[in-house]
């Protein structure tokens, strides 16, 4: 076998061992970012469930808030009489 066909043997299966490294690196750099996004993810199902109540929460502050204000403007129509 020629010693240029050797070389070239040589320099494809270097290449090819240098392009799967380069792509198993990859790979783990993949699966680490699936890792952090899964529990991202998982973070903000629980921030949606915990503040899901807030909505009616809210309406029933406004309610009495409305009722507070109702009251105060009666005061203040009884004192500028």
């Amino acid at each position: 076998m020629p010693p240029t066909a050797i070389i070239t043997i040589i320099g494809a299966g270097l290449t090819v061992l240098v392009l799967a490294a380069y792509l198993i690196s990859i790979a783990l750099v993949l699966r680490r970012v699936d890792v952090k996004l899964r529990e991202v993810n998982t973070g903000l199902h629980l921030v949606t469930e915990r503040t899901e109540p807030v909505g009616s929460i809210v309406g029933e502050i406004n309610n009495d808030l409305a009722g507070v204000d109702n009251a105060l403007r009666a005061v203040l129509a009884r004192k500028s009489r």
